[in-house]
């Protein structure tokens, strides 16, 4: 076997159980993301007329999300057999065979066609907001100050509009601007 095969196949075997490791524990999880909802809650300070705008906007992007999980979850057995098979064939052949490639670009979820709406709801949402809410979350801090070591913003600044739409998205959020909504 060639360097790069004896590679690839560490990787994938030590992926799995590293994953397992570095999974977070679900109260952990519970936590932040109340801390997260509460930050942006506070720099926001919706109005009510706001909050009750962008409610039916969350809570279809809310279900969106959920249809886009439930998806990756019902593609996890394949995908975990046919990266299984990809290791055995790394280990045994040096190569992942063109049948195991197969199988794992079949078991990756497929993006809907037309892409998500989670992006257009993401817009609206944003156009309900004031230039000052805008401003306010661009520079919030999200999360624990020691969330990403060295990062001053909490989160990757790069990963930032993806992470405050998956705030607002969140269950503690959504429950903060029904709240806000009356």
């Amino acid at each position: 076997m060639n360097r790069m095969a004896i590679r690839m196949a560490s990787i994938l075997t030590l992926t799995l159980p590293l994953a397992a490791w570095a999974a977070p524990d679900p109260q952990v999880m519970t936590l932040e993301q109340q801390v997260t909802a509460l930050q942006v809650d506070h720099a926001l300070a919706l109005t009510q007329q706001q909050a009750q705008a962008l409610l039916p906007l969350l809570q279809s992007g809310r279900t969106e999300l959920q249809a886009l999980q439930a998806q990756r979850q019902a593609t996890q057995p394949a995908l975990a057999a046919a990266l299984t098979q990809a290791v055995s064939d790394l280990q045994s052949t040096g190569a992942i065979s063109p049948t195991t490639s197969q199988a794992l670009s079949a078991a990756r979820p497929q993006p809907p066609p037309g892409g998500s709406g989670l992006r257009s709801i993401w817009q609206q949402a944003r156009q309900i907001l004031t230039p000052a809410q805008q401003q306010a979350l661009a520079t919030a801090q999200l999360g624990a100050p020691d969330r990403v070591p060295g990062d001053k913003e909490g989160w990757r600044s790069s990963r930032k509009p993806f992470r405050m739409m998956h705030v607002f998205l969140s269950d503690p959020f959504l429950a903060l601007v029904q709240s806000r909504a009356g």
